[in-house]
C-alpha cells in the first residue's frame, strides 16, 4: 500500500491576545465575529476579524466553554457550573448544575450536538485520577452524566451526519471516537481514534469540517492535526506558538481555521522567545480541503 503524502499548512497571528489560557473559539456566522475565552482570565471575548478589534466581558470566574443559544445569548460551563449569559456584556445567570466541588473541578471543553444539546465536561484539578465527568445538558434544562470519566475533558466534536462523537482525555494522550445516536443523545462503542506520544504534544480542543474530518489542537506540540474520520493523519497546520488549545472554522466561506493558544506553563525564557504565545492564529483552508460547518446553537 502506498503511503499518502501528507500536506502541511501554516497559521499566522491575527490577534496578539497574550491570553493565559485562550480556549473555546466559536464563530458567529450571523455577526461574522469570533467568540473565545481566556479561562484563567475569567473573560469571554469577541474578536472582529474585519477590524482587528477585540472586546472582553468579565465573567467573574473561570469560563471553560460556551455555545451560542437560540435566544441570542450563550450557555456556558463555568468554574461553579452551568450559567446563561443573556448577551455579550449582559447578565450572567447561574443555573441548576451538577454537584461537583469547584475547588477541585471546573467545566472545561464543550459544544452542542446537532439537536442543540450542550455537551460539556469537567477537568479534575489534582490530576491524580479520572475525576472529571462529561455531561449532556438537554433543552429542558435537565442534565446527565454521559460518555466516560476523564482527567481533563477535551476534544468534544460531532460529525456533520450526527453519527460520530469524539472526546479526548488530554493527560491520557488519547482521542476517542464513539458511535452517536443523535435522536437520543447517546454515545456508545468507545474506541481509540488516535494515540499521542507525550514528547510531541497532547490532544486538546477540536472541531470538524463538512466531510467529518477532525481538526485537533495539539497542546505543547505547536500544531493542529487534520484527521480522517478513521483517525488517519491527513494534514498538519503549523502554529508558531507551542500551546494550541482549540480551533474552529470561520469567515464568510468557513475556510479560515481560527486557533486559540495559551501562555500557561511557559517559562520566562520561553515567553521572551515567543512573546506572541497566547494569541489567536488563523490558517486558510482552501480546496481540496473541505470547509467547516456552522456550529449548532443550544436549543434551551
Amino acid at each position: 500500500m502506498t503511503k499518502k503524502n501528507l500536506t502541511s499548512l501554516s497559521a499566522a497571528l491575527v490577534f496578539d491576545a497574550r491570553a493565559t489560557l485562550g480556549e473555546c473559539p466559536r464563530w458567529d456566522a450571523e455577526a461574522q465575529c469570533l467568540y473565545w475565552v481566556d479561562i484563567n482570565g475569567n473573560a469571554l471575548h469577541r474578536f472582529d476579524p474585519a477590524t482587528g478589534t477585540n472586546e472582553s466581558m468579565d465573567i467573574g470566574q473561570n469560563i471553560g466553554c460556551f455555545a451560542q443559544d437560540q435566544r441570542g445569548g450563550f450557555i456556558a460551563g463555568l468554574r461553579s457550573g452551568y450559567a446563561r449569559i443573556s448577551e455579550f456584556g449582559g447578565a450572567v445567570i447561574a443555573l441548576t448544575s451538577p454537584n461537583f466541588d469547584p475547588v477541585s473541578a471546573r467545566f472545561n471543553d464543550g459544544r452542542c450536538d446537532g439537536q442543540g444539546r450542550f455537551w460539556a465536561g469537567t477537568m479534575w484539578g489534582p490530576r491524580d485520577r479520572a475525576g472529571g465527568t462529561v455531561y449532556r445538558l438537554d433543552a429542558d434544562g435537565r442534565f446527565s452524566a454521559q460518555a466516560c470519566p476523564t482527567v481533563i475533558t477535551n476534544g468534544i466534536t460531532f460529525s456533520p451526519d450526527g453519527k460520530t462523537m469524539t472526546l479526548a482525555d488530554t493527560p491520557s494522550h488519547e482521542l476517542w471516537a464513539f458511535d452517536y445516536d443523535e435522536a437520543t443523545g447517546t454515545p456508545s462503542n468507545r474506541r481509540v481514534l488516535r494515540t499521542y506520544d507525550p514528547p510531541t504534544g497532547r490532544p486538546d480542543g477540536a472541531c470538524v469540517d463538512a466531510d467529518g474530518n477532525v481538526y485537533v489542537a495539539i497542546f505543547q506540540g505547536g500544531r493542529v492535526e487534520k484527521l480522517s474520520p478513521s483517525g488517519e493523519l491527513l494534514t498538519t497546520i503549523i502554529v508558531p506558538a507551542p500551546n494550541p488549545t482549540c480551533c474552529t472554522f470561520g469567515g464568510p466561506d468557513l475556510r479560515t481555521l481560527y486557533i486559540t493558544t495559551a501562555r500557561t506553563r511557559m517559562s520566562e525564557e520561553e515567553l521572551a522567545a515567543m512573546p506572541e504565545a497566547g494569541g489567536i492564529y488563523a490558517a486558510r483552508i482552501d480546496a481540496p480541503h473541505a470547509p467547516g460547518i456552522v456550529e449548532p446553537r443550544y436549543a434551551g
